[in-house]
């Protein structure tokens, strides 16, 4: 397992915790020159997973507010974003923790071109 990847612009090595960071895959920045990156490997396996993964999420909150509405009425009342958010929140961290490992892993740091 790789602890960082050098920058292509600077040089410097970015981290995990640099990685974790950026708010999306799409607007990574290097930390230390400001270098717009972009990743190639991995992302549009990632973009699968992640059209695989959104259709679970609902039904996992679905089936718990199903659950929940015998003890908690008000329940059906609430979004279901707002149910997901929640209560399944550590289900979806621990999803984007996994994308951030495997795209650190296993992905290549590029610069985007300017245009």
């Amino acid at each position: 397992m790789r602890t960082s990847v050098p920058c292509p612009n600077c040089q410097t090595d970015i981290t995990l915790e640099d990685f974790e960071d950026f708010s999306s895959p799409f607007t990574m920045k290097c930390p230390y020159c400001n270098a717009k990156l972009k990743e190639t490997k991995v992302t549009p396996f990632l973009l699968i997973g992640l059209i695989v993964i959104i259709p679970v999420f609902i039904f996992l909150t679905e089936t718990l507010i199903a659950a929940l509405s015998g003890i908690i009425p008000v329940i059906e009342k609430i979004p279901t974003f707002i149910v997901f958010i929640g209560l399944l929140y550590p289900l979806y961290a621990f999803y984007e923790r996994f994308n951030g490992l495997v795209m650190f892993n296993k992905g290549n740091v590029q610069l985007k071109k300017r245009q």
